[in-house]
């Protein structure tokens, strides 16, 4: 049984035990899963994945599409850093020339959270599994991954390599830092804007 603190409207912590049954209701009622490949009939866990050798092949999913849309461009944390401040998605690169080369575009897939599990001690509370494969219900396909992310809300931050490192080593994710950078977001908004007029 899991067993979960939950804070009451007044402010109490109270705890629960979770039958397999109220645990089902705390599921998401979609999930979302990005990939390049525009034409998945079949999500199935993968090999190149595998966070946890004992936990195996799964297929990830969040429910948050604009999370998963910082996961339609091949990269690692060598030269990206995704994260979340104060509620908002954020993707730091350092490498624009090799990211713009990397974005096909692709589609963000939505699955139902039936086989999906989230395990906190392997992932984050967002980030979502099932072990088995998972058939989409619907999908959205995006020309461009950069798109894909401004138009789901994600702050994306061009930087050089000598502030990606300081983000790195910061105490705080690299908040500071980024209240003094503008966000691509801002070029996207001004040029859609441009292009209305």
């Amino acid at each position: 049984m899991l067993r979960l603190e939950i804070m009451s409207e007044i402010g109490n912590i109270t705890e629960m035990d979770m039958t397999p049954a109220s645990k089902e209701k705390l599921k998401p009622a979609s999930l979302y899963h990005a990939s390049r490949d525009r034409n998945l009939t079949l999500l199935t866990p993968r090999a190149e994945t595998v966070r946890d050798p004992i936990e195996g092949p799964v297929v990830f999913a969040t429910p948050d599409k604009g999370e998963a849309s910082k996961f339609l461009v091949p990269s690692d944390d060598t030269w990206t850093k995704k994260m979340k401040l104060n509620g908002v998605n954020i993707h730091v690169i350092s490498d624009r020339k090799r990211y713009k080369e990397a974005d096909v575009g692709g589609s963000i897939y939505q699955l139902k959270p039936d086989t999906f599990e989230n395990d906190e001690t392997k992932g984050t509370k967002t980030e979502w599994t099932s072990n088995v494969a998972v058939s989409p219900l619907a999908k959205e396909d995006y020309e461009s991954g950069l798109t894909a992310q401004i138009e789901n809300g994600v702050q994306v931050y061009f930087v050089d390599k000598t502030t990606f490192d300081n983000i790195q080593q910061s105490s705080d994710h690299g908040e500071n830092i980024l209240k003094g950078l503008i966000p691509e977001n801002r070029e996207y908004q001004h040029a859609v804007t441009n292009q209305a007029a």
